[in-house]
């Protein structure tokens, strides 16, 4: 479960309400827009799963190729439900940078690797530059990759390519843009060979059956905190490791979906506590040109296995709470640190609103990433733009071939 606290985010219900008119016209076109199949956001988990089941077990590393909304959704939740050990199987390269590329040609076993190119367009020159690097060079050395191509079927590259070579492919559906493609096989192929249950994230909810009415006035908030207020710079501040990679797959679906006709409010991702001894500084004391998002764990007292554990600790010199009982100091503290800069920075002037996970799992982020797509597109037609083309982008993939 995802509770929202929208008590210091600077909006009143009434200033809400003078928007109630855009939010109605905007939730007709989320309904519209899946009703003609430009949201196709929750892939068929069916043939995703036959195939993971058909390489699970058979590799000891998984290297991706991908790059953008290719890599990130991916990068997010494996930081968050891939237990550690697992996690260290995982190698995403993105760039095309021999200094990152060239040392795992020593570091890995190919033999017991399973390398997945993703690519949408199958045209995608990083990407593809990867691949035969990775080839060539591996061909050098007498070694045939076992390679996996996810990519939409269609006359690109990498289709073709895959059919000549006789790889094994996932399909990515046309109508489904990279940074939404996360619930797809882009993102949920390899978490299913890394152990993750994917029947557990949030299917595509129907919007307007009442679904995620907190993110939509998420939406609504951060539309008119720009709007009408001048936070032209959407901050995400998370606090936990399970939320990593959490802020950079937000700031490429905002910028990318809403940086449009000269419209848009820039994304910037933080870490706390880290970021309280240097970002802070410049929320506390610089502009006043940003509306913050927190994004946290539930702090939840131990169960009584790890009351024992902790013993130690208390003994010396963590405390305990009022009524005696044990708390995990480490959670404790975490959140007084959260606390301690949201009161802060609504002192300073700073506004802010704040999601908390009740628990780190698949059902939670599912939800988290699944709403936080609708709320884009929501803030989109509210701004009167596309949220799901991304011209400026193609320009420079122009001029790159």
């Amino acid at each position: 479960m995802i509770t929202f606290d929208f008590s210091k985010s600077g909006i009143a219900e009434k200033e809400l309400a003078t928007l109630e008119p855009a939010c109605v016209r905007a939730r007709q076109q989320l309904e519209e827009d899946q009703k003609r199949g430009v949201i196709g956001w929750m892939a068929d988990t069916a043939p995703i799963k036959k195939m993971a089941a058909q390489f699970k077990g058979q590799f000891e590393n998984l290297l991706v190729l991908g790059i953008g909304g290719s890599s990130q959704g991916l990068k997010c939740l494996a930081a968050a439900l891939v237990p550690g050990r697992e996690r260290q199987k995982l190698f995403v390269v993105e760039n095309p940078d021999p200094l990152v590329a060239e040392p795992l040609l020593e570091t890995l076993d190919f033999s017991k690797t399973l390398l997945v190119v993703i690519s949408k367009s199958g045209e995608t020159i990083e990407t593809l530059t990867l691949l035969d690097f990775f080839r060539l060079s591996l061909r050098a050395q007498r070694s045939n990759p076992h390679i996996i191509a996810i990519t939409e079927y269609n006359n690109g590259t990498l289709h073709r390519m895959a059919k000549e070579e006789k790889w094994a492919t996932l399909e990515i559906p046309k109508n489904l843009g990279g940074r939404f493609s996360v619930f797809s096989a882009v993102g949920l192929f390899p978490l299913a060979l890394l152990g993750v249950d994917i029947d557990q994230f949030t299917p595509s909810p129907p919007v307007g059956e009442g679904w995620g009415e907190g993110f939509l006035k998420n939406a609504a908030i951060h539309f008119l905190s720009q709007r009408d207020h001048g936070k032209n710079i959407s901050v995400m501040m998370s606090y936990g490791a399970c939320f990593d990679q959490f802020g950079p797959w937000y700031t490429q679906l905002w910028a990318e979906s809403l940086g449009k006709n000269g419209q848009g409010q820039t994304p910037l991702s933080a870490t706390g506590p880290k970021d309280q001894h240097s970002l802070a500084q410049l929320f506390l004391d610089g502009p006043k040109d940003k509306l913050i998002t927190f994004v946290k764990l539930k702090n939840v007292t131990p169960a009584k296995a790890g009351v024992q554990k902790l013993d130690s600790l208390l003994d010396s010199g963590f405390r305990r709470n009022d009524r005696g009982s044990h708390y995990n100091p480490l959670s404790h503290l975490m959140e007084r640190e959260y606390r301690a800069t949201a009161e802060a920075l609504w002192e300073a002037g700073c506004p802010s609103v704040t999601l908390t996970l009740d628990k780190p799992d698949a059902k939670n982020f599912g939800e988290l990433l699944m709403g936080y797509q609708f709320q884009t597109a929501f803030t989109g037609h509210l701004m009167g733009l596309n949220p799901y083309d991304q011209p400026a982008v193609e320009k420079i993939k122009k001029r790159i071939h």
